[in-house]
């Protein structure tokens, strides 16, 4: 199976990079020395992503190959995350999520898109913690690469569009300034073509529309500390670092004029960040 060459994912052409010695053979992360955007310019094409790399096949081996690595790190890390979510009841996405709804009081149907939904769950359950008034006329979407995830939504989903397809693609489908809020929750990171996806999710988003982004943040200081052993790393499947300098370089780049994202948005002792767009 050929593996595909990558360019610059920001300039999306050829440009002068440096190797950085992060990923094990045959992968190869690459930094592009005019954008500073980090990369794997190695990856399999879509259709290995789709089947063989699936993320409901790979997740699983990743969470493996850490608890055997690294036990007692696997463990603190694990129940670091699980008192964040169970106890705090902390989940950013959701909640920024919840307050770009909120703010579209006025609209009778309001349309929302989950990019890599996998069984379609999640945007329901945000539809049910909001204001009962919000739970018929909010309508989930979602697009899934993976066959059998994707199969699974459109089984759950009693209402929306449910696309199986990969998201630059899959986001034609549905008509030009359609959604009122587009969720890419660790999503861009996975991304062959980011440029292209967010120039097509600009096409259809409303224009008081935003769009809500989760991925890894390169510039961490964990990343730095852990070097090739930071759990932003998932090879092959992950295909694009950013830094939130990055990020805002591509999201401007693909058209939107609103870049959001505070110092808790990005705050250096999380490996995550997030960022809300809008046109």
């Amino acid at each position: 199976k050929m593996n595909l060459k990558r360019v610059s994912p920001i300039l999306e052409r050829e440009t002068e990079t440096e190797l950085l010695n992060l990923a094990p053979k045959p992968w190869k992360i690459l930094k592009c020395l005019e954008t500073d955007i980090v990369f794997l310019e190695n990856p399999p094409g879509y259709e290995a992503l789709k089947e063989e790399f699936a993320w409901e096949k790979t997740y699983q081996s990743e969470v493996e190959s850490k608890k055997n690595a690294e036990p007692l790190r696997y463990k603190v890390s694990s129940f670091a995350k699980d008192y964040r979510h169970k106890v705090l009841k902390r989940n950013k996405v959701k909640d920024l999520t919840k307050k770009c709804i909120l703010k579209k009081q006025n609209q009778e149907i309001i349309q929302l898109l989950d990019v890599g939904c996998a069984e379609g769950e999640a945007l329901e359950t945000i539809i049910s913690e909001l204001p009962s008034s919000y739970h018929s006329k909010c309508i989930p979407n979602g697009i899934e690469i993976s066959a059998e995830l994707a199969s699974k939504a459109k089984i759950n989903a009693n209402r929306g569009i449910w696309v199986h397809n990969n998201a630059v693609n899959g986001m034609l489908e549905f008509q030009d300034s359609f959604f009122d809020v587009v969720v890419l929750s660790s999503f861009l990171e996975h991304e062959i073509n980011p440029l292209s996806l967010l120039k097509n999710t600009f096409i259809k988003l409303k224009e008081e529309g935003n769009v809500i982004i989760k991925v890894p943040n390169f510039d961490s200081w964990n990343r730095h500390l852990r070097k090739e052993k930071w759990c932003g790393f998932r090879h092959p499947d992950h295909v694009n670092y950013f830094t939130p300098k990055t990020l805002k370089h591509i999201s401007l780049r693909s058209g939107f004029k609103k870049f959001s994202m505070g110092f808790l948005d990005r705050q250096p002792l999380s490996d995550s960040m997030y960022a809300v767009l809008e046109k």
